[in-house]
């Protein structure tokens, strides 16, 4: 019996787990000529290693403190959607994820009626389209972008000629 891959065991903080999955899954998405079984090993390690990190507090670039708080159901409709995403080949898009929030900007206009079948919402303010599992009671902020990836850091990736870009902020 063969060694399994341990994905994520040398990754600590959130955003490492988050940004390495984002790779892991652009690199073996059953859509892009991964196999469907390095994928399920990829998304059960994912979880392990967000549970283990749960209650992790970590400042964003604004130095105001956040606490990272594992919801499985939550997590898991993030990597369906971004599955979704990655096997839809979108050129000239970008999908930002912000804490349990994908953005996703550029021009999308053409994946309109695909955007939206798929669960993403418009958002008028911020001209672009999200994606959230979570039950949102506050009200809309009329901050931009820029203002929730300096608040909680986020990870910006887009498909350009089958690579993934990736820049952190």
């Amino acid at each position: 019996m063969g060694l399994t891959m341990r994905y994520f065991d040398h990754l600590f903080k959130i955003e490492e787990i988050k940004s390495e999955y984002r790779d892991l899954a652009f690199k073996h998405h059953p859509d892009r000529g991964g196999d469907t079984a390095t994928m399920q090993a990829i998304n059960a390690q994912y979880h392990e290693a967000l549970k283990r990190n749960n209650g992790q507090t970590s400042k964003g670039q604004n130095n105001k403190e956040h606490t990272y708080r594992y919801d499985q159901d939550i997590e898991q409709s993030v990597i369906d959607k971004i599955a979704f995403l990655v096997g839809a080949h979108l050129p000239e898009v970008r999908i930002s994820l912000i804490g349990t929030w994908l953005w996703v900007t550029g021009n999308t206009k053409p994946y309109k009626e695909l955007l939206k079948a798929n669960g993403l919402k418009w958002h008028p303010t911020r001209q672009c389209w999200y994606f959230t599992a979570q039950k949102h009671y506050g009200r809309q902020s009329k901050y931009g972008l820029s203002h929730l990836a300096m608040r909680y850091g986020y990870q910006e990736f887009k498909d350009s000629d089958n690579k993934r870009k990736a820049v952190t902020h």
